[in-house]
């Protein structure tokens, strides 16, 4: 068997057991309640300030804010134009994204240590490819759950949303190109995840350390961010949506390159040390 092969085996059974456990239905429930949930309250509010405010002034707002967020003009004119419930929903899906690697991915590895599962695979399959398979099957997991959760969404749009609501081939287009953007961030804290739940043979240790790390991360994005350290936001994924959001096509592969970079160094290093560790 090659080494695809076996990357390939280790994926799909990684997102099986996933989609099948119940973490992994936990999971998804969650995203769908909490899906209809923010779906219902921001069209909600959008019909109220649609009413109270004015459908152009609306959009004279978001216009603004996104260029204050992005400091950047031609990033507020572009994203201006964009379903604001849809808006909304990519940055709370970014946010959650280290939050929904973390649950679904601390025991990726370790939890295979602990019960010396781990044995199993590594005298069927490379170690290289079983740490790769790990990464690409705990991605292919949390993509999956974003997508549920993002469909859901556009379809309450349409559903509940007012004179403002995009039409459903605007509201899809845009739906489906901010679901895009997620993904390489998500690839990023993927890789960092599982380079850490290899580490430990505690998947319980393992949820600890991922946590702290990830939320470190978010503190020194935070302190760079108010101190306009612009260096120190690159170790934090969800820093390059304003990368992966712009109009510019060079711009968005730059993104793109720089969060697979992360994913990819991170599951580098993470089989590195697996390689050479006594499971």
């Amino acid at each position: 068997m090659t080494a695809l092969n076996e990357v390939g085996l280790i994926a799909s059974r990684e997102i099986r057991k996933n989609l099948r456990s119940l973490k992994g239905l936990t999971m998804v429930v969650l995203s769908l309640l909490g899906a209809i949930a923010v779906a219902s309250i921001i069209a909600k509010g959008q019909k109220m300030d649609e009413v109270n405010i004015g459908l152009e002034r609306l959009h004279e707002m978001q216009e603004a804010v996104l260029t204050k967020k992005y400091d950047d003009p031609a990033m507020g004119q572009y994203l201006g134009g964009a379903p604001f419930v849809l808006i909304s929903l990519l940055f709370i899906s970014i946010w959650l994204s280290p939050l929904l690697v973390t649950i679904l991915g601390f025991d990726a590895v370790a939890a295979d240590l602990q019960h010396r599962t781990v044995r199993y695979w590594t005298v069927r399959s490379r170690r290289a490819s079983y740490f790769v398979g790990k990464v690409l099957g705990l991605w292919g997991v949390v993509a999956a759950i974003t997508l549920v959760m993002h469909v859901l969404i556009w379809c309450a749009t349409l559903i509940i949303g007012g004179a403002g609501t995009a039409a459903p081939g605007a509201t899809f287009s845009w739906g489906f190109h901010f679901y895009l953007v997620t993904l390489p961030i998500a690839a990023a804290w993927c890789g960092l995840a599982t380079l850490i739940s290899s580490q430990f043979r505690t998947p319980i240790l393992a949820l600890f350390v991922v946590g702290a790390v990830f939320a470190a991360l978010w503190v020194i994005d935070v302190i760079a961010v108010f101190r306009e350290v612009k260096w120190a936001t690159y170790f934090y994924p969800n820093s390059y949506d304003a990368l992966l959001l712009s109009p510019k096509g060079d711009q968005v592969a730059l993104g793109a390159l720089a969060c697979f970079g992360i994913a990819a160094l991170t599951t580098a290093a993470g089989t590195f040390f697996f390689t050479r560790r006594d499971v």
